[in-house]
């Protein structure tokens, strides 16, 4: 198991350049270390989580209606977070210009690389999802943003000449899913050598779904 992120003290602060967190950020590192101290996210409590994010009750309910209403928005931070991790794949790209199939194994390592970060949150709302219909829908937002970036990427590769003959939106979803999954599910179990070629082996099958054979 890789290192629990400690809990956030004014020495810690120090260490990243004195920048202070945000309440969304106290909120999501004390779900972590929760989950993955072994807690279930179900039976989290409001006071549970403000105490461990070294903040009072009040506090939070200052910022939020009830844990949905958190829960929405650290989807939202970790979202934002898969999507710059992804680069020029799920990123905006100037007007004329188009992923290319040498960035997709930059994309998967960054990508890995978020997923293990949040490993704990991710796992714990993905298999929550299926009985809490608030946290259901948030996990699909997420997806859903993804999914539309993907969609995006791969139309303008498509415009480009670059793609395969057919290549849409079905594919971009499909990708999409395969690697929110994937990659969620092992990335976090590998290290090192093991890790490079999980992230180059999921590169190379979307690259060969998504490029015609002839490309570079």
């Amino acid at each position: 198991m890789l290192p629990i992120a400690p809990r956030p003290t004014r020495r810690t602060r120090s260490k990243h350049g004195g920048k202070k967190l945000t309440i969304e950020e106290r909120l999501l590192a004390a779900m972590e270390r929760m989950l993955e101290q072994g807690q279930r996210y179900v039976s989290l409590s409001v006071e549970e989580l403000a105490a461990e994010a070294g903040m009072s009750r009040g506090t939070f309910y200052s910022h939020f209606r009830d844990k949905n209403e958190l829960i929405a928005r650290l989807m939202s931070l970790i979202t934002d977070e898969i999507v710059d991790s992804a680069g020029s794949w799920l990123g905006t790209a100037p007007d004329g210009e188009r992923p290319l199939r040498k960035d997709m194994e930059a994309t998967m390592v960054g990508v890995s690389k978020t997923f293990r970060k949040h490993r704990a949150i991710l796992s714990a709302f993905a298999d929550s999802a299926r009985q809490d219909d608030a946290l259901g829908q948030q996990f699909q937002k997420m997806m859903d943003t993804i999914c539309g970036r993907c969609r995006a990427a791969i139309a303008a590769v498509s415009r480009s000449g670059a793609a395969r003959p057919g290549t849409g939106d079905d594919e971009a979803d499909a990708l999409s899913w395969f690697v929110v999954t994937y990659l969620g599910r092992f990335s976090p179990l590998r290290e090192g050598e093991d890790l490079a070629r999980l992230t180059k082996a999921v590169a190379l099958i979307c690259a060969s779904a998504i490029f015609a054979d002839e490309q570079s």
